[in-house]
């Protein structure tokens, strides 16, 4: 009777052993969830903030380029009317604005240089315009023709952060 109850013993406990393994292989698995979980929003953290810095430094820039035209525009306006006053009679003075084209000159050609010619309008295929593809398409499209990230964000006129992280997130 006692040898009996001595293997039911042992039995219980080899089986609580191997629950406890069970339990322990559970936990060390959740553990190295919880690490890459936090892994990668520390990574996800890091690239959200370049992202923000580099959007600011990108802002500062604008506002450094419109706070420059704004001086010069003064400085020119300054510099005609100390021109055209005469000492014994005032000129009327006229004010004007500098026109700025709206859209840029320079993404203007592109999309001239970069639209399809019509030859042919018999052709099978229709040609694909850059400007009809979303950026995150064009970007991922030009990463597999080989082409560096830099060239693409400036082609795409974003940032080199921007275009890692849609590469990174297609």
């Amino acid at each position: 009777m006692q040898t009996v109850f001595l293997v039911f013993l042992f039995i219980v406990q080899v089986i609580g052993f191997y629950f406890i393994a069970l339990l322990y292989m559970k936990v060390s698995k959740f553990n190295n969830l919880e690490k890459k979980q936090q892994k990668l929003m520390a990574e996800m953290d890091d690239a959200i903030g370049a992202y923000l810095s580099e959007l600011k430094e990108e802002n500062e820039r604008l506002i450094a380029i419109i706070e420059k035209r704004q001086e010069n525009g003064k400085r020119v306006e300054n510099a005609l009317d100390s021109r055209h006053q005469e000492p014994e009679r005032q000129v009327e003075r006229k004010e004007f604005t500098i026109v700025t084209p709206s859209y840029p000159v320079k993404a203007a050609m592109k999309s001239y240089q970069t639209a399809p010619t019509v030859k042919d309008s018999k052709s099978s295929k229709p040609v694909p315009k850059v400007h009809e593809m979303d950026s995150r398409t064009l970007a991922i499209q030009m990463y597999d023709e080989g082409k560096p990230i830099e060239e693409i964000a400036k082609k795409l006129g974003k940032g080199k952060t921007e275009v890692e992280l849609l590469l990174k997130f297609r």
